[in-house]
């Protein structure tokens, strides 16, 4: 399953990177500072985040980049992707960091990041956040499985869940998922390998309500020219982050009514 296996050592491992610079037209004023919260992939490598990161700094966008180091150390991809009781406790560590930044900067975006294994960190943390105001939540690879209810994760935020998705991520979210099982434990295709699965029309009207907020990005072949040429670590790539997951760290203008 190993993602840390494939994935280089090259980035500095630096957990947080300010960036505070006057705002421009894409970044409207903020009260505070901006928050990014990233759960990278299982094994410890933080290759996504670690670009996001540096993306962000060379941006200049008004952001603080954190990396949640929540697996179980370099190179354990098995007890990352297995632990479910780590996986609950490490969700609410980051909770817990994002209600005390909205303590301390109650008008400051907040907006959650997770690659793969760790897009279930960062679901579970969002279950926990009612009524705290996190932007937007951002799923890169999930290594979740496609049944996975998103209802309660999308009740909490506050514009939009978007995953990014892609049919050749078959190595790692087909094959891999397929034998040693999803975050949440079923040995399925996961969805960042088909997307999730959408609530039918017999559902509940508050489930179908909720899946309003699920935006699902699939891959194209123009997503190439920026490194992300379909496989699981496309979306490591700065160019890609640059293009496709910068403009969603920020907080959409009011519209009038």
């Amino acid at each position: 399953m190993g993602e840390g296996c494939l994935a280089t050592a090259a980035f500095s491992h630096r957990e947080r990177t300010r960036a505070i610079t006057p705002t421009s037209p894409e970044t409207p004023p903020n009260t505070g500072e901006g928050l990014v919260i990233v759960a990278d992939g299982v094994g410890g490598f933080n290759v996504c985040g670690l670009a996001l990161a540096r993306v962000v700094k060379e941006t200049g966008l008004p952001l603080t980049v954190r990396v949640a180091r929540w697996g179980h150390g370099l190179g354990r991809w098995y007890a990352d992707l297995s632990k479910t009781a780590n996986q609950e406790l490490q969700a609410e560590q980051v909770a817990e960091s994002v209600r005390r930044h909205r303590d301390r900067h109650p008008r400051a975006p907040i907006f959650l990041v997770g690659k793969s294994g760790g897009c279930v960190v960062q679901v579970k943390a969002l279950e926990r956040l009612s009524g705290v105001g996190v932007e937007r939540l951002i799923l890169l690879a999930p290594a979740l499985s496609p049944k996975y209810d998103l209802t309660r994760a999308l009740n909490n935020v506050n514009a939009e869940v978007v995953v990014f998705w892609s049919p050749l991520d078959v190595l790692i979210l087909g094959v891999g998922t397929g034998i040693f099982g999803t975050s949440d434990r079923s040995r399925s295709w996961g969805a960042g390998m088909v997307g999730f699965r959408r609530p039918s029309a017999a559902d509940p009207p508050e489930r179908l309500g909720a899946y309003q907020k699920l935006r699902q990005v699939r891959w194209s072949p123009r997503m190439s020219a920026t490194g992300h040429l379909g496989g699981h670590l496309g979306t490591d790539s700065p160019f890609f982050l640059k293009k496709y997951v910068l403009p969603l760290l920020r907080v959409e203008p009011a519209r009038d009514p």
